[in-house]
């Protein structure tokens, strides 16, 4: 049986790579974002509760997005066009991993946090970011 997955900010080059992952997992996927198929402003409140509800209607359920990650910096159309290399450099020399990010990286944990295998995780937030923060 599939699953359905909401995924805030899924019109960007993370959320389509998340949007991939999940859909080559099973999922059905409804992206939330201000130019998508679920168009909402994701600072308003009231705009993400009547959102929630077009997708329950829409999709029927959603079984997976409570759960956050927060990728380090993340090689993307945007971040390049607003950052210079040095700054990918900079970050990559104090990452535990050192190695430039990309959209793939961060869409594997959200794929593994939708999975049978993360059934006891939620709540959570999920640094992907190389180590750059260690706890």
């Amino acid at each position: 049986m599939y699953r359905v997955a909401a995924i805030t900010g899924g019109a960007g080059a993370i959320g389509g790579a998340i949007a991939t992952s999940l859909r080559d997992a099973g999922h059905a996927v409804a992206i939330l974002d201000r130019e998508a198929e679920f168009a909402v402003d994701l600072g308003s409140e009231a705009a993400v509760r009547a959102v929630a509800n077009q997708v329950l209607e829409r999709m029927g359920r959603c079984d997976v997005t409570v759960n956050c990650v927060a990728p380090g910096l993340t090689r993307t159309p945007a971040a390049e066009a607003g950052m210079p290399e040095a700054a990918f450099e900079q970050v990559r020399a104090q990452q535990a991993l050192p190695r430039t990010l990309v959209a793939e990286d961060v869409s594997g944990v959200v794929a593994f946090l939708a999975s049978d295998a993360a059934a006891a995780i939620t709540g959570q937030t999920l640094c992907a970011d190389g180590g750059l923060v260690l706890r």
